[in-house]
């Protein structure tokens, strides 16, 4: 595990995290910085950076929209780099995770990926579309432990017995708890599932669990938080709260209230 994730979970205070996802560069690699610092400001211990591609198969609507303007803009995954570097420049305690897909690295290629990631402050990466059976998986996971930093894995509702079994021996930050079945941002988490989820990784494992997918409001961070997991992971609300005040003058500020209103009930 990251060191800085270690410290992070580590601390009890406070006891569940607020883990938040932001697609890297939106609107613009300047507003994103901006909207990151109120994100830190107020109360989020780790973000998850996510860097663009045009087949970004695992997310809903919300969140593809915002890849394709980050695309159409022109921005890339080095530019998202750039943004880590500012953030960690910014904050030196806050976990950041890369998040994204297979394909981009394996262009960059992935042991030059692990270096620049390094050099410029994350801790973890989270590849949502490779299964640890991939070579270019285990190519990047040698290259992350060889650097001091995490692999974060996902265990999602359909994965069976042996396959989580097998998942939670290679990851290390934390294990990535898929509460709902499909893509980001559609369905809401049912708090007994979660719950039964959260038991059944820990059975297996020591390493934290964040819990994501279908928490779009702070008293579903609440009730999420009461299943035992170690954080509290939200994407596609917040991404939704930029696109739908992308032109307001006042977009910062209102966004760290936003932010705020998650992470209190989280204390």
């Amino acid at each position: 595990m990251s060191e800085r994730f270690k410290k992070i979970f580590e601390n009890n205070n406070p006891k569940t995290k607020l883990v938040s996802y932001f697609v890297g560069c939106y609107p613009t690699p300047d507003q994103s910085f901006e909207l990151i610092k109120q994100a830190i400001d107020n109360g989020v211990s780790i973000l998850e950076i996510g860097y663009c591609t045009s087949e970004a198969s695992a997310e809903g609507p919300v969140i593809k929209a915002a890849h394709d303007h980050v695309l159409k803009s022109g921005y890339t995954l080095n530019d998202t780099i750039k943004l880590v570097k500012k953030i960690r420049d910014y904050n030196k305690e806050v976990g950041i995770l890369l998040m994204g897909y297979i394909a981009n690295l394996y262009k960059y290629p992935i042991n030059k990926f692990v270096e620049d990631i390094k050099k410029a402050g994350a801790d973890a990466v989270l590849v949502v579309d490779a299964p640890h059976e991939l070579k270019e998986e285990n190519e990047l996971r040698d290259a992350l432990n060889d650097n001091g930093l995490s692999l974060i894995k996902l265990a999602a509702p359909t994965t069976d017995q042996k396959r989580l079994e097998d998942i939670v021996k290679i990851a290390s930050g934390f294990i990535y708890q898929v509460n709902v079945s499909g893509v980001t941002g559609v369905k809401s988490a049912n708090e007994t599932d979660v719950a039964n989820f959260v038991k059944r990784i820990k059975s297996l494992t020591k390493i934290p669990v964040c819990s994501g997918f279908g928490i779009k409001s702070p008293e579903d961070a609440k009730k999420v938080a009461n299943s035992g997991c170690n954080g509290v992971i939200v994407g596609s609300t917040f991404v939704k709260y930029i696109q739908d005040n992308m032109n307001a003058p006042d977009l910062t500020q209102s966004f760290g209230k936003q932010v705020q209103s998650f992470s209190e009930v989280l204390k």
